[in-house]
């Protein structure tokens, strides 16, 4: 094989891993995934861009709200004044997966997506 032959094969090769890792449009853009993923292998999605979706629910407490999925598993989602109208309604979220060891999971939002047409719980 050629010099000019390996360099073009080299350069192939280089191409593909890059697809592999960044996605074949290249832009490093939300992973889609599930709440349950998130919450079964944290670590791996540590500090990932996401994409998600699932029901918003609010605690009791003040300004504390969680995306929720199947079997009411959660996720807080974060900052509470970009997610406060979308109660109780289903949405894609995207934004930064945030893992802390002791259990804190959590998504810093970057967009909220409406997925029905039901108008926010009051």
């Amino acid at each position: 094989m050629n010099k000019g032959m390996q360099h073009w094969l080299a350069m192939v090769a280089v191409a593909v891993m890059l697809m592999a890792t960044t996605g074949c449009d290249g832009v490093n853009g939300p992973r889609p995934t599930s709440v349950a993923t998130l919450l079964e292998h944290s670590e791996a999605w540590q500090g990932e861009q996401v994409a998600v979706q699932g029901r918003v629910r609010s605690e009791d407490v003040p300004n504390r709200y969680w995306l929720e999925g199947e079997g009411q598993q959660r996720l807080e989602l974060l900052p509470p004044e970009r997610i406060g109208a979308y109660i109780g309604r289903e949405v894609q979220v995207s934004g930064r997966f945030e893992y802390e060891v002791g259990g804190q999971r959590r998504i810093r939002l970057s967009k909220v997506t409406p997925l029905d047409k039901t108008s926010p719980e009051e």
